[in-house]
């Protein structure tokens, strides 16, 4: 449902989407050949995007939504979702070229995870975010959060110092695609946001790095937040070298899909609204957390109420 909004500034949630059928908290996964029947299962909107998008909406903020999804039931189930979360969808798009949005599996088992994913519309995503209506849009915002990983990074360097120049910040959090280190613009693209989220296997992999620290000395640039995610120990963030730290919260997790996603809400909420760091690892942290309860990614994320009661407790 819709939430009284309590941040000002609007926020637009630009990248992929996937519907995440997720099935979790099994014993084990099926050997070749076999078949597994279980109630343990939920279908969600999934993508970093999406995910960010509801759980930064269900804390109050303005949120609208820009992603690109096919023209089959599944999809109109999708929109309705998004009217029901809250969020503006002006700029979604549907293709009737592609059969349907990007679809994940995902599997959750006690000690872990796999995922098989079909890439469905979001093939067609970059290339709508660069268009001349929704970049025209953007300026409009107090922030723009990217979570995608394009095919081609070599147009979004620009797109980006645009968004400056008009007084918008940016972030991204790109996932895990380390291919993406063979575009030449890739590094340029990630330098020119303001805020930089990772979690630790990736900072790690896109740093060649062996430790978090040396990690955040690659990553940073002059001025910009590196923010590395590191599960249930917290999170880390670094600004010009001043490192700040932030304990993660102890929570009975049920699934994990999708909490990256919802700490990038949880912080990027208090961060457009003038927090310190601190404060905003907290926040993202508990948001994070939070959305482990339940199967999903933002099922399970916390109202602006229960964010703001947790928040103040001591750590």
């Amino acid at each position: 449902m819709a939430t009284t909004p309590t941040g000002s500034g609007l926020l637009i949630c630009a990248g992929e989407f996937f519907f995440d059928f997720i099935f979790y908290g099994l014993a084990g996964p099926p050997r070749l050949g076999e078949e597994l029947i279980t109630d343990n299962f939920v279908l969600d909107l999934g993508g970093g995007a999406p995910i960010t998008a509801t759980v930064a909406a269900r804390l109050g903020r303005q949120v609208e939504l820009v992603t690109v999804l096919g023209k089959s039931v599944l999809d109109a189930f999708a929109l309705q979702q998004m009217d029901r979360r809250g969020l503006r969808r002006a700029l979604v798009r549907q293709s009737g070229k592609f059969l349907m949005g990007g679809l994940t599996v995902a599997v959750s088992t006690a000690r872990d995870r796999y995922f098989l994913t079909a890439n469905g519309a979001n093939e067609a995503v970059a290339d709508h975010l660069l268009g001349p209506a929704v970049r025209a849009a953007m300026t409009r915002a107090q922030h723009v959060h990217f979570a995608l990983s394009p095919r081609q990074w070599r147009r979004f360097p620009r797109m980006l110092a645009g968004l400056r120049g008009r007084g918008v910040t940016t972030s991204w959090d790109m996932g895990w695609r380390p291919e993406a280190m063979r575009d030449p613009h890739f590094r340029s693209t990630l330098a020119a946001v303001d805020v930089l989220f990772m979690n630790e296997p990736e900072a790690l992999r896109f740093a060649n790095a062996k430790s978090i620290d040396h990690a955040l000395q690659r990553l940073r640039t002059r001025g910009q937040t590196v923010v590395v995610k590191l599960g249930k120990r917290g999170a880390v963030a670094d600004v010009d070298g001043r490192r700040v730290r932030a304990t993660g919260m102890k929570v009975k997790a049920i699934e994990t899909t999708g909490a990256g996603d919802a700490f990038d809400a949880g912080f990027l909420h208090l961060w457009m609204d003038g927090a310190d760091l601190e404060q905003c690892l907290r926040a993202g942290n508990i948001c994070g957390a939070l959305s482990t309860r339940l199967p999903g990614g933002s099922a399970g994320a916390p109202s602006a109420a229960e964010l703001k009661r947790l928040m103040r407790r001591t750590v």
